[in-house]
């Protein structure tokens, strides 16, 4: 059996024509898998390589990146790629759910896909679990 090639983050840069920095901002925002192992051990494999090689040929068409993640997703629909990409400068609305001096409950609905019903029957559940570790009755029952 043939033991795959590892690579590291400057032989990728230098593969792939990339800056370094660009390989992390594409990891970071879930276009390409994070490396294997972690700090100085951090490595990566051919997936990484051809991944990006990938990106970059499609973004050198002028697709965008928003499109790419898209295109990405649609090949393997179980690649743990999140399908939003925050954009430098978004305006981004959370709800901010008081449960107890000291304990927030942060929901951006449009990124967790829940209905406010949905939402509304988790909090009681948050509520009530914290309730019931602080031995006190839930106010919303």
């Amino acid at each position: 059996m043939k033991e795959e090639k590892h690579f590291t983050l400057d032989e990728l840069s230098a593969l792939t024509a990339l800056p370094r920095r660009t390989i992390r901002f594409y990891m970071q925002t879930g276009l390409v898998p994070r490396p294997v192992g972690a700090n100085r051990g951090a490595y990566y494999l051919t997936e990484h390589l051809d991944r990006l090689l990938e990106i970059r040929k499609w973004q050198s068409a002028g697709i965008s990146l928003k499109r790419i993640r898209e295109l990405l997703i649609a090949a393997d629909p179980s690649a743990d790629i999140p399908e939003n990409i925050r954009q430098q400068g978004e305006v981004i609305v959370k709800s901010h759910v008081f449960l107890r001096p000291g304990v927030e409950l942060v929901i951006d609905p449009a990124e967790a896909r829940m209905t406010n019903e949905e939402i509304l029957n988790a909090v009681r559940k948050v509520l009530h679990a914290i309730n019931e570790t602080k031995g006190e009755q839930n106010e919303t029952e």
